[in-house]
């Protein structure tokens, strides 16, 4: 019992020593603590996002901490981050990842963040909230007339010349078949005109006969490692038709990933393949965040084709303010510095 009662007292010191050095030395977005809690967000986001690519912290915008109520102290942040060129199948670490280059028509993410923190049983709870942008057309070929423009991942050009590059793969393996898994990227090249596509593809438990035989069903392997990849393909086109790709050249890079038994891919394959069902393209979506050390949950909701790389990210439980509480203030230091750069 005396131990119990010295570990709560030890909790409410930390916690109330914690809340103060935050709150006199540290509420500036530039602070170690905020990056702290930062980082731990991101970290958190790229754990649980189910599409597209790994995220990197750019800019921390706000940094808050609410008044601790019942052993809980509560950070509030806005962050902006920026899509890196990892996949969020990639089991390379995000600080290794390299953040796409704004004439690569980059990507930016807004995101609302609430933390709390249980110093009474050192538990943290985490609610995300976010918002993906790309850059504008107008300022990617402002900056750069040439460089290549993102398409919807449900643009035709961008299907076939998948469809095509899937098969050029499937063709140079021995007992191997891969299905695509999800179309994260299509981007439109220009001079000489070529179409550029990254996807990540699932191996699958048939012959290449049964694969393209519409009544049989092809089951992804998930059991195990080195049955998932991911492909970064350009085809060069003679026209600017609909015609499906024959015949074209073509630069392709696929790798494969090596994704630990009981990882999230598991999950990520079933979010986008349903019930054995592969996707021929990418579903934008809105996924469904809250997480604590004992309870994590994720869940698709809604698809829209009007989305060109992501849809806003929700909550399950519990929503984040949707506006700083009268009584916090503007925090001197915010937004911090910019990691990368401004879109």
């Amino acid at each position: 019992m005396n131990s119990l009662v010295a570990l709560v007292l030890l909790g409410q010191i930390i916690g109330s020593t914690l809340s103060y050095m935050v709150k006199e030395e540290d509420m500036n977005c530039n602070s170690k603590a905020a990056k702290y809690r930062a980082d731990q967000a991101v970290r958190y986001i790229n754990e649980h996002k189910l599409h597209g690519y790994k995220q990197a912290l750019n800019i921390i915008k706000t940094f808050h901490l609410l008044p601790p109520e019942r052993f809980t102290t509560v950070f509030y942040l806005k962050l902006n981050l920026l899509e890196t060129e990892c996949h969020v199948l990639d089991p390379t670490p995000v600080e290794n990842c390299t953040v796409r280059p704004q004439n690569n028509h980059a990507v930016e993410m807004d995101c609302d963040v609430k933390i709390n923190f249980n110093f009474e049983f050192f538990k943290t709870e985490i609610f995300v909230k976010c918002n993906s942008t790309p850059d504008s057309v107008e300022n990617v070929q402002r900056n750069c007339p040439k460089c290549p423009i993102l398409l919807p991942p449900n643009d035709p050009h961008v299907i076939n010349s998948v469809e095509y590059m899937l098969n050029k793969h499937n063709e140079k393996l021995s007992g191997h078949v891969y299905e695509v898994l999800e179309i994260s990227r299509g981007q439109h090249k220009y001079e000489p005109e070529a179409f550029y596509v990254e996807f990540a593809i699932v191996e699958v438990n048939c012959t290449a006969e049964e694969a393209h035989d519409d009544h049989h069903h092809c089951r992804p392997n998930t059991a195990g490692e080195d049955h998932i990849g991911f492909c970064r393909s350009t085809v060069f086109r003679s026209h600017a038709s609909l015609e499906k790709p024959k015949d074209e050249m073509f630069e392709s890079d696929c790798v494969i990933l090596h994704v630990k038994k009981g990882h999230s891919h598991s999950h990520l394959i079933q979010q986008h393949i349903g019930k054995y069902n592969i996707s021929p393209g990418h579903h934008n979506t809105v996924l469904n965040l809250a997480h604590s050390h004992n309870d994590t949950r994720a869940s698709q909701e809604s698809h829209s084709d009007e989305c060109v790389v992501e849809c806003p990210v929700a909550f399950v439980k519990k929503e984040v303010p949707t506006h700083i509480p009268h009584h916090t203030h503007p925090v001197e230091g915010c937004p911090g510095k910019v990691h990368h750069f401004k879109l």
